[in-house]
């Protein structure tokens, strides 16, 4: 495991991007779900979320995304806070993220994007994380039916 991490480490400085293309065809999909609520605005519970501006992919936080998603498969908890008492702000800088805000929505059991999308829109304080416009940048992973999504502002 402490390799992976290195590895993922190694990729995220390597590329010295923060921003960039999306790789993956999932990741895609769910950054264009996520603007087209936030550009539309969307009802999170009983809360009317007015439009907020879109985000663009973070290739720093899918990395600090996919080694937490790992860890939790790996180590066999679900939680935002680590056994090892990271937290999703640490774990971002750790990976390179030079922002000054991360949020995180995480979740398991769900084996497609579009049931976990949902689920997190059904769930007001999850629903109301995308929707923040504290967010500038998202990166997103999985790892088995773990899902992690890393939220960043400057």
């Amino acid at each position: 495991m402490p390799r992976l991490r290195l590895i993922i480490l190694f990729l995220a400085i390597a590329t010295g991007c923060h921003k960039s293309p999306v790789q993956v065809p999932w990741q895609q999909t769910m950054l264009d779900t996520v603007n087209a609520w936030r550009t539309r605005g969307c009802l999170c519970g009983t809360d009317t979320m007015p439009p907020v501006a879109p985000l663009v992919w973070n290739d720093t936080l899918a990395a600090a995304a996919q080694a937490h998603a790992t860890d939790m498969l790996v180590h066999d908890y679900f939680a935002h806070i680590a056994p090892n008492g990271s937290s999703p702000l640490q774990r971002a800088a750790e990976a390179g993220f030079a922002g000054d805000y991360v949020g995180e929505n995480i979740a398991e059991g769900f084996t497609t994007l579009t049931s976990v999308m949902q689920a997190w829109k059904n769930s007001p304080d999850h629903c109301q994380n995308m929707m923040d416009s504290t967010w500038t940048t998202l990166g997103a992973a999985t790892a088995g039916n773990y899902w992690d999504q890393e939220f960043g502002g400057y």
